[in-house]
């Protein structure tokens, strides 16, 4: 009997190691939204951005590669922003300034690429897919 018993736990122990590895699913989207601009004192510009996270599961860490475009609609600067850890449905604001640009010569802030929104072990989610975008200011912001 105790055999019988020892050899059903392996036997169960060994199913579950052997059982096929399912796919991660993921639901829900990351808000972005482009809060508030507003003149520094040195003249330059504080842009306020709020990230939600509407995934089922926290962000260890969110990066923002995004580019400024000048008043007349060319490449100003490259920006690189990096959210800390995001709890799943929790919000973060993320404060930065561009020192020497005014902000009514900002025209557009574009979204070149979504950086760490799933870990590593999540390989077919194209993270920009997973945003949703909202804009409260005169800058264009997105794609």
């Amino acid at each position: 009997m105790r055999y019988r018993f020892r050899n059903f736990v392996i036997g169960l122990l060994f199913a579950a190691t052997a059982a096929p590895v399912q796919a991660q699913e993921l639901s829900g989207k990351i808000g972005l939204e482009l809060n508030h601009v507003q003149p520094t004192q040195d003249g330059g510009c504080r842009l306020s951005v709020i990230a939600k996270n509407g995934l089922e599961r926290p962000m260890s860490q969110l990066g923002l590669e995004m580019v400024a475009f000048n008043s007349e609609g060319l490449v100003d600067q490259f920006l690189r922003l990096d959210f800390s850890r995001i709890s799943a449905g929790k919000t973060k604001v993320l404060q930065f300034d561009l020192s020497g640009k005014a902000c009514d010569s900002i025209s557009r802030l574009h979204i070149n690429d979504v950086l760490n929104c799933v870990p590593p072990s999540i390989t077919d989610v194209y993270c920009p897919d997973l945003l949703e975008l909202k804009n409260r200011t005169s800058i264009q912001f997105g794609d």
